[in-house]
């Protein structure tokens, strides 16, 4: 293994989310000169860890400290928070561990073991369609599932997931930890320094980092395995790999899938992503308070703005589609051109293409509905959870929908039962807004937009429920939860009252999403998958399902409009881009040490790694197992990797440790951080 494993070959794409049953070991070894050895990978699992709310991280000591994004714990930082105490925005820092606070309903994961049970479950569903198809998979999963958790408890986790479209189903084993406590943040103006406009961009200067700690039986856990951090870096060219969990790619799907995105789902979301847009900023020019109130939300959805915006433009591309087109064109013409290929594999393409005529016409009902963009409230929130899972609590295990089986049930009780604040106008002004939009996309004549309103107004409908629901209090929703369907029936609150009607229409467009949709589409997907390794065999990776993936590639710039980027930036360029005014004012803490960090230290760095959503927090490390960054984002150029991949530009965005060190050392004076972490 060399000291510093640098590109020989630049023709081979870097592309690929690769499970680590499945490394593309020849391009490792052919492109950089490096086999990870058994050992090396299973100290690599066992090292990264996964947020269960939708980011990665990663053991940095030996004592349960994870390392993470600033913005993976922000709801975390916001429900520890209050005006007299506000964590957000002048940071957190435990200087011991009686002062590290627990993150209310945040859960780490740690995988421990895969299998393949891609036979088992094959078998299971042979033959089979529509609604026998998803009472059989779901049957078949809640059997692995229960096989692996055992008598566990809530210390383990088990997951089926899906590679290649259901081409393999493989469990995933985690030991999941719930007491999850806050060590350290930065202030909200450090870890988000750019705001908006440097979102997605470089160069960038953010120190988006944060520090987590895993307790167990009341203890910080001793764990053997975690990745030292090097505050040297990588150099440029330097082999640097990502372990993290990607959440959602669609790099597999069939033209008329990717058509239904640009036509229908993206347009959708970003439309009603704008204007909740304008009423949180409306809301947070109303005063302090309410800008720190709103602050989070608002991070979340232009950031989802902009991804979604980069996701759209690349669809609209006719370059991309056309190559995606091609692609599809020869793939398919290889299946068809040979009748045993083609009695094989049948036409997959002709079923998802009919799946989406059902699929568009019950779009905005589902995501109106079942997913909730109708009914944006917190009690609201709580309420569906308590009266939805009343019923499916009493249920089988294989019976119930998929996030109240035994396996799910675990975080969504921690999740349903944190102690989170809730600030009653900031509720009222989103839910009066979500009904009023639920009235505009289904119509007034809607069934279900006349039973909930009636006679009433949003506004007096969100009043009326905000005001008078009691479900602010932990203790009553643990009740309610604890009580099960008869404490459900008995309830008056306006909020359980409100749930139990969505409850009634959205089952049905869950049912017929459940039943006639998704089981089609996995059928389809699966016979493709099929196909496709008859085509290329399993060298090809699978699309992204939230489960840990290593990504290759090298600390590299690009070119931009004719001009290079160089990969990395200093800590004197965060002095030199920092104004007075937000989103570009420092924090009082860098101002104050601006005269003692070294301010040639490198903060953030871009390299080629594939990532996407959900490999925020991710480590970046080198050959050696070291950690060497902190992914926290992509450029401009990356929004398009849902689809697909492109070296020449698509960079990864991570924290430099020179910079965390910095940080730590100068900035914040967490000597016993610095200690614990050993950095030099």
């Amino acid at each position: 293994m060399a000291s510093s494993l640098c590109v020989s070959l630049p023709g081979i794409a870097a592309e690929g989310m690769w499970t680590l049953d499945n490394l593309p070991h020849a391009d490792l070894e052919q492109r950089y000169g490096f086999k990870p050895s058994a050992a090396w990978i299973d100290k690599s699992m066992r090292s990264a860890v996964r947020l269960a709310g939708g980011c990665s991280g990663s053991f940095v000591s030996a004592n349960g400290l994870v390392l993470t994004n600033h913005h993976c714990v922000i709801n975390c930082v916001e429900d520890l928070s209050s005006p007299s105490q506000d964590f957000m925005k002048n940071g957190f820092l435990a200087r011991n561990n009686t002062e590290e606070k627990q993150c209310p309903g945040v859960e780490v994961n740690r995988l421990e073991h895969t299998k393949n049970v891609t036979d088992r479950m094959q078998k299971a569903l042979a033959g089979l369609s529509g609604k026998a198809f998803s009472d059989a998979k779901k049957a078949e999963q809640s059997s692995i599932e229960k096989e692996c958790m055992a008598d566990a408890g809530n210390k383990r986790r088990c997951d089926i997931v899906e590679l290649y479209g259901g081409g393999q189903y493989y469990v995933y084993q985690y030991s999941r930890y719930q007491d999850v406590r806050l060590v350290f943040t930065p202030e909200y103006a450090s870890g988000f320094f750019g705001g908006d406009p440097d979102n997605f961009n470089f160069p960038r200067y953010n120190l988006d980092m944060a520090l987590l700690r895993v307790y167990e039986d009341g203890k910080p856990i001793a764990n053997r395995d975690w990745f030292p951090i090097n505050t040297k870096g990588a150099k440029e060219n330097e082999l640097v790999m990502t372990l993290g969990h990607p959440g959602t790619t669609q790099r597999l799907l069939t033209m008329t899938e990717l058509e239904t995105q640009r036509d229908l789902v993206l347009p959708f979301r970003l439309l009603f992503a704008a204007e909740y847009r304008g009423l949180l900023l409306q809301y947070s020019n109303q005063g302090d308070e309410q800008a720190r109130i709103a602050q989070t939300e608002l991070t979340l959805v232009e950031n989802g703005l902009k991804a979604r915006t980069g996701m759209f433009q690349a669809l609209l591309s006719h370059d991309v589609m056309e190559q995606k087109r091609e692609q599809e064109y020869i793939f398919r013409n290889w299946v068809e051109s040979d009748a045993t290929r083609a009695k094989t594999y049948g036409n997959p393409w002709q079923t998802l293409t009919q799946t989406q005529t059902t699929f568009r016409n019950m779009y905005v009902d589902y995501v109106m509905l079942e997913l909730g963009m109708g009914i944006m409230s917190q009690q609201v929130t709580w309420a569906r959870t308590l009266v939805r899972g009343a019923e499916e609590r009493n249920k089988p295990d294989h019976e119930r929908l998929r996030e109240f089986s035994n396996a799910s049930l675990p975080a969504v009780q921690a999740g349903l039962l944190a102690e989170s604040p809730l600030y009653s106008d900031f509720e009222t002004m989103k839910l009066a807004w979500s009904l009023s939009k639920l009235r505009e996309k289904l119509g007034v004549d809607n069934p279900v937009v006349k039973h909930i309103l009636g006679k009433e107004s949003p506004e007096a409908l969100a009043k009326r429920i905000v005001s008078h629901s009691k479900l602010s209090d932990a203790a009553l929703r643990k009740q309610l939860w604890e009580g099960g369907a008869d404490a459900i029936a008995k309830s008056d609150d306006p909020a359980i009252a409100l749930a139990k009607v969505i409850d009634t229409y959205a089952r049905k467009v869950r049912m017929d999403y459940d039943q006639n949709i998704e089981p089609v589409q996995k059928a389809a997907a699966s016979q493709l998958a099929q196909a496709r390794f008859a085509y290329k065999g399993t060298q090809v990776y699978p699309d992204a399902t939230f489960s840990l993936r290593l990504s290759h590639g090298v600390i590299r710039g690009w070119e931009e409009k004719g001009e290079m980027v160089t990969p990395f930036t200093t800590l004197a360029g965060l002095f030199d881009r920092a104004t007075g005014y937000d989103p570009f004012k420092l924090a009082d803490s860098w101002s104050a040490a601006q005269k003692k960090v070294d301010k040639k230290a490198r903060f953030n760095q871009v390299s080629t790694n594939d990532i996407i959503g959900g490999n925020s927090g991710s480590p970046l490390i080198n050959a050696k197992g070291e950690l060497v960054g902190l992914i926290f984002d992509g450029n401009i150029n990356s929004l398009g990797g849902a689809y697909f991949f492109d070296e020449s530009v698509n960079r990864s965005v991570s924290v430099h440790p020179a910079a965390m060190a910095e940080a730590l050392k100068k900035v914040y004076k967490a000597d016993h951080l610095v200690k614990e972490l050993k950095l030099k």
